[in-house]
């Protein structure tokens, strides 16, 4: 990434696990998830199911990449039968598309989805927020300030994704909208934790951070707090869009293409 490409994508600091970069730590192999995640499942199709997951989102395999049932069945020791299932599982999920010559793919986003994906996340989250704010307290106000120091000094990588995760949840009072956040979370990750985990920061003076969206949660100012929301998704949208793309991206597909 040359020094133009990262002060582009700056803005996506809070949203971005390493997606177009398989010499990244972030992407491991579909190995070391099977070592990780392959133990303690009540049957062998849903360990199947919850390793190719974890590979996809984690960037195991890149966007666009074919998946080689053979392959992976060899790599987890299983049979062809169970690998096939979860992939169903994971295409009725978005993570993956079946195509009639190609097989199974790890799903690329367009420009116009990862567009709709913020949008989307910008009319749930700014519910979320201004219903949450109508009942904070003190109590949460205190953590969120220690939850948003964390993170805004938490480097790249899955811990960083986690604080991020524990930060939002409080911010929009999980326990109290469990649908409302599970609908957020689903949209996050449909992005990829490939991306989620790939954190790029800005530097020097007026840098908007969380804990200042924290104050203007705790001076009660729903319409700042808003408005740091907003910009920042719009900042992420156009940070993953250029880790994705780059500077030339390619043509948008035509609508028979994506119809496929």
């Amino acid at each position: 990434m040359t020094a133009d490409h990262r002060s582009t994508t700056a803005a996506a600091r809070d949203e971005l696990p390493a997606g177009a970069r398989e010499s990244t730590a972030a992407h491991a192999s579909l190995e070391s998830v099977v070592a990780r995640l392959g133990r303690g499942y009540r049957s062998i199709g849903d360990m199947v199911y919850e390793v190719l997951r974890e590979a996809v989102l984690s960037g195991a395999f890149s966007p666009g990449e074919r998946l080689r049932q053979e392959a992976m069945a060899t790599a987890i020791g299983v049979s062809r039968l169970p690998v096939r299932a979860a992939l169903v599982r994971l295409e009725a999920e978005g993570l993956v598309e079946f195509h009639p010559r190609r097989g199974y793919v790890v799903q690329s986003l367009t420009h116009r989805e990862i567009a709709e994906i913020y949008d989307l996340r910008g009319l749930l989250e700014t519910y979320a927020l201004r219903r949450s704010m109508a009942t904070m307290t003190p109590e949460r106000v205190a953590r969120l300030r220690e939850l948003a120091a964390e993170l805004d000094a938490e480097a790249e990588g899955d811990p960083f994704v986690d604080k991020r995760v524990q930060f939002y949840r409080e911010l929009y009072d999980a326990s109290n909208a469990p649908r409302t956040t599970e609908l957020i979370e689903g949209l996050r990750s449909s992005v990829g934790r490939y991306l989620l985990g790939w954190r790029v920061s800005h530097s020097g003076p007026g840098h908007a951070t969380h804990s200042q969206l924290v104050e203007h949660v705790a001076n009660g100012d729903t319409d700042q707090a808003e408005r740091w929301l907003r910009q920042h998704l719009r900042e992420v949208s156009a940070g993953v869009d250029n880790l994705l793309y780059g500077d030339t991206p390619p043509d948008e597909p035509d609508e028979s293409e994506k119809q496929r």
